[in-house]
């Protein structure tokens, strides 16, 4: 569903914004949370219930932007961690995305594998393209086929093995890699639709079997569900810096500590309250006793 016109965009939009960034055009995976923290998004660790394991509309991720009355914003990302950890990273590269483009300041992203809606779309293609560019795709092909773009004659073990080392440098999910490839040309359309109906988090298959073998650390890590919850220390810290700043009140941040298994006590702020807040330190204690 997308035009030339919006792959080209996209696709110029991810190098400006790799740049921007100073990220180069090397495999960013894993560091992509280091550009979450530079952006200065609160990223929220959430494991997300869905409707059954095998749901076809799972919620991926949500992106929030929130303009205080003083003109101050803040931007959040819910990450669900019940999905495994290559999904767990194209999900914030797609949100960031949204961050970038959107005009909208609440995005709920579901079954971004299946997705329709053109902007899911738009937002797909960027984080594959940000996670993998074009060229270094490209150049990850040449390098393992004498200089040809065309794997045509390939056998599917190679192939699979290919896609394997990729997917252990660029953290992509298997699924993108395939579409990826299919997309600049190196395999054709019938080759995509047999490579997507292979199993890739099988663990007795020959793909889990292959990548297990060239980066196993690695690779287990993609294929692991985290299920983590909480926010990272500087987000934390964060929220301390918006009581500080008289942006929330203690007893406001005491409520968002405790969202993620926190407290005052925690950062030694009921020592340091000042005495203007003890209407508000009288409040927080009766809401306790209740």
């Amino acid at each position: 569903m997308l035009t030339k016109e919006d792959l080209y965009t996209i696709e110029e939009l991810a190098k400006e914004k790799r740049r921007v960034l100073e990220l180069g055009m090397g495999p960013l995976g894993d560091n992509l949370f280091k550009v979450i923290r530079t952006l200065g998004i609160q990223l929220i660790q959430i494991p997300f219930l869905n409707e059954g394991e095998e749901s076809d509309n799972p919620l991926a991720a949500l992106y929030l932007s929130s303009k205080e009355d003083d003109g101050y914003s803040i931007c959040y990302i819910g990450l669900n961690t019940t999905d495994f950890w290559d999904k767990q990273i194209f999900a914030l590269a797609h949100e960031l995305y949204h961050h970038f483009e959107s005009s909208d300041p609440f995005v709920l992203c579901r079954g971004l594998d299946h997705s329709s809606d053109i902007r899911e779309l738009k937002a797909n293609r960027f984080a594959a393209e940000f996670l993998l560019p074009t060229e270094k795709l490209v150049h990850e092909v040449k390098e393992k086929n004498k200089g040809n773009q065309d794997l045509k004659g390939w056998t599917t073990n190679a192939l699979l093995r290919l896609i394997a080392e990729i997917h252990c440098d660029y953290r992509l999910p298997f699924k993108a890699i395939v579409r990826r490839l299919q997309e600049v040309g190196a395999i054709s359309k019938t080759v995509l639709e047999d490579l997507l109906k292979i199993d890739a988090r099988d663990h007795e298959g020959i793909y889990y079997a292959l990548g297990s073998n060239i980066n196993s650390k690695a690779f287990q890590q993609l294929n692991t569900k985290t299920n983590l919850f909480g926010v990272e220390g500087e987000n934390l810290g964060k929220l301390i810096e918006n009581y500080e700043e008289g942006k929330v009140s203690l007893s406001e941040l005491s409520d968002d500590l405790n969202l993620f298994g926190k407290s005052l006590e925690d950062y030694k702020l009921m020592e340091e309250a000042d005495l203007d807040d003890d209407d508000d330190l009288a409040l927080l204690f009766k809401e306790e006793e209740d």
